[in-house]
C-alpha cells in the first residue's frame, strides 16, 4: 500500500490513510469520519460555537465512537490536533487505542472490510 499524504491547515502529516466516509459521533455529536489511518482520522463536521470558540477545540480529548462494517460499537479516545471551520474539516489523533479498536482500523487500512464484502 502506497502512502499518501494528508494535510490539515499548517500540519503535514505522512500516514497510511483510507478515504472512507463513515458516519460516527464525537462527544455525542454528529460528524463523518472522511479519511482514518492507525495514528489519526480526518472528519467534516467543524462549526463555530460562538465568535472566538470552535467546536471541537485544538487540544481537546474527546470520544469517538462508530459502528465498524461488522456492527461492532468502536469507542476511541482522541486528541483534536486540527480545526479548520471555513472547510468544516478537523482532526485527531488516538491517545487511547484499545486491542479491539485497533484491529478495527487494521481491518480498514488494509481494505479487509472490502474483501469481506466481495466474498459475501
Amino acid at each position: 500500500m502506497s502512502s499518501k499524504v494528508v494535510g490539515y491547515t499548517n500540519e503535514r502529516r505522512r500516514d497510511r490513510r483510507r478515504d472512507v466516509p463513515i458516519e460516527a459521533t464525537l462527544d455525542d455529536q454528529p460528524i463523518m469520519i472522511v479519511d482514518i489511518g492507525l495514528s489519526g482520522f480526518g472528519a467534516e463536521g467543524a462549526r463555530m460555537e460562538t465568535e472566538d470558540m470552535t467546536w471541537p477545540m485544538e487540544g481537546q480529548r474527546a470520544e469517538l465512537r462508530f459502528v465498524d462494517y461488522r456492527g461492532r460499537d468502536v469507542l476511541i479516545l482522541v486528541q483534536i490536533t486540527s480545526v479548520d471551520v471555513s472547510e468544516e474539516r478537523f482532526g485527531g489523533q488516538f491517545y487511547e487505542l484499545p486491542g479491539d479498536a485497533f484491529d478495527v482500523l487494521q481491518d480498514l487500512v488494509t481494505r479487509r472490510d472490502l474483501r469481506r464484502a466481495a466474498a459475501e
